[in-house]
């Protein structure tokens, strides 16, 4: 009987030890997730925040330069009633330099 019991007690131990085992690997891979999930979430911040910075330094620099050349005081509908042609051109780099802008950003992270 004695040695039943043993045989009981040695299994319970083994039983133990391979639980706590599988308990601290699932603890490592959970920790190691989250760790990753982190670090992804920082890039993507971290690119938000570039992508940011880098249209207001564009929409200073737009804004500088529309106030120097003397633009400001041209009627925008006016102009384009006027001369579609160039302002569906204007249109058009406009939003071309733009996607290659956010194209880069999106590329470097």
């Amino acid at each position: 009987m004695a040695e039943i019991q043993r045989m009981a007690d040695e299994a319970e131990s083994t039983i133990r030890d391979a639980a706590e085992k599988v308990a601290d690997k699932v603890r490592g891979a959970a920790e190691k997730g989250g760790e990753t999930y982190r670090k992804a979430a920082d890039k993507v911040n971290q690119s938000a925040k570039d992508g940011i910075k880098t249209a207001q330094q564009f929409a200073d620099t737009a804004q500088k330069y529309v106030r120097d050349s003397g633009l400001a005081d041209l009627d925008l509908r006016e102009f384009v009633v006027r001369e579609p042609w160039i302002a569906l051109g204007v249109a058009f780099a406009v939003g071309y330099v733009a996607a290659q802008v956010l194209r880069r950003i999106s590329s470097s992270s």
